[in-house]
């Protein structure tokens, strides 16, 4: 489905500027009127009523019906879109987030959007996202120490690119194995928590900060991932990442 402005001067104020527009969502609003929510040319999301627009291909094979989005309003996706990108009622697409622009590029590769060098220094950065997370695990460790304090023992988190699992020659206690790929998200959400738990009183600033953590790594990864692996020593214990033929480590490792 797609769209085509009827005030093209009004549309380039807001970064329309190509005659006509893919349509992502189709819903009916309480008014009983449609609105339609689109990609700019900066592949930020616009939504806007059908009197600003006129259709100019009515075709809606490529999305699916999930009136469950809508609260029961009718309610159209790009079936594409919601397989890369699972929303939940009352859920709006935001590209400003890094993560969810970086789980829509294979979108915007199927769809032939021009990638804007916008996007590509933020979205397909691999640096700054890496700098990113050190940044924020230099905020978090003090918040884990904390527990920790008045004793011998202390424990923190660091994640880098490593040595290939291929590589590896384990050692007296060392361990490494594969896990279950399938089940990435819930492991790896479950190896940040455990060491980010806090206090009852704390409780949701802990769970706060283990969901940052893992959309920021997770960010990292806009196609998907190969393998997932266990690899412990006695001072550490590593989540291991294989992704385009490299390995990411987040080690929860401790000292005292």
């Amino acid at each position: 489905m797609k769209v085509r402005f009827k005030n093209q001067k009004q549309a380039a104020l807001s970064h329309f500027f190509k005659e006509e527009h893919r349509v992502i969502i189709k819903e009916k609003t309480l008014q009983g009127y449609y609105c339609y929510t689109l990609f700019n040319e900066n592949l930020h999301e616009i939504t806007v009523n059908d009197d600003q627009v006129e259709i100019t291909d009515h075709d809606i094979s490529d999305m699916i019906q999930r009136n469950d989005l809508g609260y029961g309003r009718e309610f159209y996706i790009n079936r594409f879109l919601i397989e890369l990108l699972p929303l939940q009622p009352g859920q709006f697409i935001n590209t400003q987030s890094l993560w969810v622009a970086g789980k829509l590029l294979r979108y915007f590769e199927k769809y032939n959007y021009e990638i804007p060098d916008s996007y590509k220094d933020r979205v397909l950065n691999e640096k700054y996202k890496m700098h990113l997370i050190e940044g924020f695990l230099m905020a978090i460790n003090p918040y884990m120490e904390r527990k920790f304090m008045g004793g011998n023992y202390f424990e923190g988190f660091e994640f880098y690119k490593g040595k290939p699992i291929p590589e590896i020659q384990l050692e007296n206690d060392e361990s490494l194995n594969e896990i279950n790929l399938a089940d990435y998200k819930n492991l790896l959400k479950t190896f940040i928590e455990k060491s980010l738990n806090d206090t009852y009183d704390n409780e949701a600033h802990s769970k706060n900060f283990a969901s940052t953590l893992f959309v920021l790594i997770d960010s990292l990864f806009v196609y998907d991932i190969t393998r997932i692996f266990s690899y412990k020593t006695f001072y550490n214990d590593c989540f291991v990442i294989e992704y385009q033929n490299e390995y990411y480590y987040l080690n929860q490792y401790w000292w005292g």
